[in-house]
């Protein structure tokens, strides 16, 4: 599983030389989804919540069983004030949990459409229902961007351990263009001058 850690723009060259070292509770990530605005959100809110005026890069890493045992969750439960459990051991329990979060989403909005919201009702059981009635539908929550956003914008991991410098694959700049698209543009740049 990809994930994607946020730290201030002046911390870049320290974390590229060194790795993300990881604070008194651990490092904070999120998983890397593939919609865009889903997977800046929290620069997005770093920025606003913070009002510190900084700029974020996010680093792009592999989930591995050594950077175990993990939280996965809301963000209110595990702040860097907070001191909270990590009872995820394993990748496969980390997928699960990731999962059930998308499922138990998708019963919730499906309680929500029929008018019957009551608090006893168990949104995962009925989220299981909706994908035995519709396979498809998980698939097309995937690939809803807003939805994902719905579902995960405001869960994070917390890994246990610091992450290397060898294993960061890519930078995320703060800006909204990067890669092919700032090489075209600086391409642009030359043969205009």
């Amino acid at each position: 599983m990809l994930a994607v850690h946020w730290s201030p723009v002046n911390h870049s060259k320290q974390i590229i030389k060194n790795g993300i070292r990881k604070s008194q509770n651990g490092v904070y990530c999120f998983p890397l989804t593939g919609h865009v605005a889903l997977d800046r959100w929290w620069m997005k809110a770093l920025k606003r919540f913070r009002r510190d005026g900084k700029r974020y890069n996010g680093f792009v890493f592999r989930i591995e069983e050594q950077d175990l045992p993990a939280y996965f969750g809301h963000f209110m439960g595990a702040t860097t004030r907070d001191t909270f459990e990590k009872p995820i051991n394993s990748l496969a329990d980390l997928g699960k949990e990731l999962q059930d979060t998308i499922i138990w989403r998708i019963g919730e909005r499906s309680i929500w459409n029929t008018g019957e919201w009551r608090h006893d009702l168990d949104c995962l059981a009925i989220g299981r229902e909706e994908l035995q009635k519709r396979p498809g539908l998980y698939k097309e929550t995937l690939t809803d961007a807003a939805l994902m956003e719905y579902i995960l914008e405001d869960n994070q991991i917390v890994l246990s351990q610091s992450i290397a410098a060898n294993r960061i694959i890519r930078v995320i700049p703060p800006g909204e263009e990067f890669g092919r698209v700032l090489y075209k543009n600086k391409k642009e740049k030359v043969y205009r001058a």
